[in-house]
């Protein structure tokens, strides 16, 4: 059952994580539409459990005395009063919209968008670029290999493919060494192909893999691949290149 602790340590996991590794990130602006009563309710609780609460982007719903909380990638709904906190979906049945999916995405797109590109492995599209996927990825996952495999394709249909590293068993684990190696390479994209068939040249430097790990889970990211289109929506697991292509197609 969910509780206050496991909220606390969401909170705690975002704002110690998300905004402390990537500085540039700006403070968002609570929506006017808000009253300063409800404004000030949401954040005195919110300074209870997190950092920086003001940073928090509070709007309203179509419900009486529900608002929601962004939270950099996070979306939770709380009380005008601030008391009590809902983690879950709304959505509008008459119009068919999960408006939770869609405030998520939009969340998640914002907060990506602060992510330095500089701490990515990119493999850029071939000709025009039309789209882009971000990847959160384990060198030791199969369903990554496969994904990879499919990265030219993905190029020659003009998707840029971004990769973030998430070594599941952990900053330290043999995982983690390996992606240390590939992004302390001095070709990090052929030295993630090369890692993708097993080949790894050992490696060190000051690098940011243990960030984006930290990074992953502000993004509630459970499993790899992880993949997270440009229109913000996350896609938990793989997914054939020609869908995802579909995908990103029905998008414009």
């Amino acid at each position: 059952m969910l509780n206050f602790l496991t909220v606390r340590r969401l909170s705690v996991i975002f704002f110690l994580s998300f905004y402390s590794l990537f500085s540039s990130l700006a403070s968002a602006q609570v929506d006017n539409q808000v009253s300063s009563e409800v404004k000030q309710a949401i954040l005195t609780q919110l300074s209870k459990v997190i950092q920086n609460p003001q940073q928090a982007e509070i709007s309203p719903t179509p419900l009486k005395d529900l608002y929601q909380v962004t939270l950099g990638p996070m979306v939770v709904y709380m009380s005008g009063d601030g008391q009590y906190l809902v983690m879950g979906k709304i959505l509008d049945l008459k119009n068919g919209i999960n408006l939770t999916e869609q405030a998520k995405a939009k969340a998640v797109k914002a907060a990506l968008a602060k992510v330095p590109e500089s701490s990515m492995i990119i493999y850029p599209a071939k000709g025009e670029a039309k789209h882009f996927i971000t990847v959160f990825t384990d060198i030791d996952c199969p369903y990554c290999h496969r994904l990879h495999k499919e990265v030219p394709k993905l190029n020659a249909a003009g998707i840029t493919v971004r990769y973030l590293s998430y070594p599941r068993a952990g900053i330290g684990s043999r995982s983690y060494d390996k992606a240390v190696s590939v992004w302390c390479a001095k070709d990090r994209a052929e030295a993630m192909n090369n890692a993708m068939k097993g080949k790894i040249q050992p490696e060190t430097c000051d690098n940011t893999v243990a960030n984006q790990f930290e990074l992953a889970q502000a993004f509630q990211v459970n499993g790899t691949p992880t993949i997270i289109l440009d229109s913000g929506k996350v896609i938990p697991g793989y997914i054939p290149a020609q869908k995802l292509i579909q995908l990103l197609k029905q998008q414009q």
